[in-house]
């Protein structure tokens, strides 16, 4: 798959981070565009912002993080770009008052760690709402 067939929105990791949340009865808004980066995932009854980030584009350091051999200099200041924009719009949903949660492709995809990525996800949650402890996986 070349770079610009890389789909932005409604990805495998996010499908099933929302296919989890939907069977345990979590319902939620996605992609919404009235909020700073327009977040993956939005849980306003937690008021809290899931995003869910591709290792390559967003870089945090894993395997899938290489950096293409041509024009190098284009994809780091692009990459740069990005986190630049990541740490901005973090800053400003936190503002709002949200939790901003961002959980890595990676990690959603590989089914050892996948339950690490639901005890994460639901420790911030369950402290808000006591009846909900029997999601974890």
């Amino acid at each position: 798959m070349g770079l610009f067939q890389m789909k932005s929105k409604n990805t495998k990791p996010e499908l099933k981070i929302r296919s989890y949340l939907f069977s345990k009865g979590l319902r939620f808004k996605i992609h919404d565009n009235s909020l700073p980066g327009t977040p993956d995932i939005v849980l306003p009854r937690f008021k809290m912002i899931i995003n869910i980030n591709g290792c390559f584009w967003h870089q945090h350091g894993c395997s899938n993080c290489k950096t293409p051999n041509n024009q190098r200099d284009y994809w780091y200041e692009k990459f740069n770009e990005i986190k630049k924009k990541d740490i901005e719009n973090k800053s400003k949903l936190e503002k709002l008052g949200w939790t901003v949660i961002d959980l890595w492709e990676c990690a959603i995809m590989n089914d050892k760690s996948f339950n690490n990525v639901l005890k994460v996800l639901f420790f911030k949650i369950e402290p808000q709402e006591n009846n909900i402890k029997y999601i974890y996986a």
